[in-house]
C-alpha cells in the first residue's frame, strides 16, 4: 500500500516549494515524508515508520531518584499497604520530572503514579530510601545463606540422610 499525500482537494501540489512547506509541517507532527514529482505536480510519499522490536521497550521504566530505590508494586490484595508498612512511599505524579506545565497544579497534587500492568491490574510506583532497601536485601541474603547452610548440614534434620552439594553459581 502506498501512502501518497496530496492537497486537501486530492490534487498534487502545484510547486515543489508548496510540497516542501507541507512536508515541514508534517515533520513537526512526527510524520516523515519525501517529496516526489508526480503527474501534474508534486506529492509527498510517507515513509514507513520504524517499528520497535517486541520486548525492547520497558514501559515500567521511571526516572531514578538519587538516594532512593523505586519499584512498581501490583495493586492487588494488601500489597500497597504491606509495602507502606515496610517503608515504601507512593510516588506522586507531581514528583516526577515532566514536560507537562500542569505538573504542579492542584489537579496533579496527591495523584499516585500508576500504570496498567495487565490482567486488570494496576502497578503503583513506590520508593524507599536506598539505605533501607540495602539493609533489607542484606537481611534477605543472610536468611538465604542460613537456609542453604542448614540444607547441607546432615545433622540439622532429624532422621535426615544422604548428602546435598551446592555449586556456587
Amino acid at each position: 500500500m502506498k501512502f501518497i499525500i496530496k492537497t486537501k482537494e486530492g490534487l498534487p501540489f502545484e510547486t515543489e516549494s508548496a510540497a516542501i512547506a507541507r512536508q515541514t509541517s508534517l515533520r513537526k507532527e512526527g510524520t516523515e515524508t519525501t517529496v516526489a514529482k508526480d503527474e501534474g505536480g508534486w506529492v509527498l510519499k510517507r515513509k514507513r515508520p520504524q517499528r520497535e522490536q517486541l520486548g525492547t521497550k520497558n514501559v515500567l521504566n521511571y526516572p531514578e531518584r538519587p538516594g532512593y530505590h523505586r519499584h512498581v508494586i501490583n495493586d492487588t490484595d494488601d500489597n500497597i499497604l504491606n509495602k507502606q508498612r515496610e517503608g515504601y512511599e507512593i510516588v506522586q505524579k507531581k514528583d516526577l520530572p515532566s514536560g507537562d506545565a500542569r505538573a504542579g497544579d492542584a489537579s496533579q497534587m496527591g495523584m499516585p503514579v500508576t500504570k496498567h500492568v495487565g490482567n486488570g491490574t494496576n502497578g503503583v510506583l513506590m520508593e524507599m530510601p536506598q539505605e533501607w532497601y540495602d539493609e533489607y536485601q542484606a537481611i534477605k541474603q543472610n536468611k538465604i545463606k542460613s537456609d542453604e547452610s542448614a540444607m547441607s548440614d546432615k545433622g540439622s534434620v532429624e532422621g535426615g540422610y544422604g548428602e546435598v552439594t551446592m555449586d556456587a553459581a
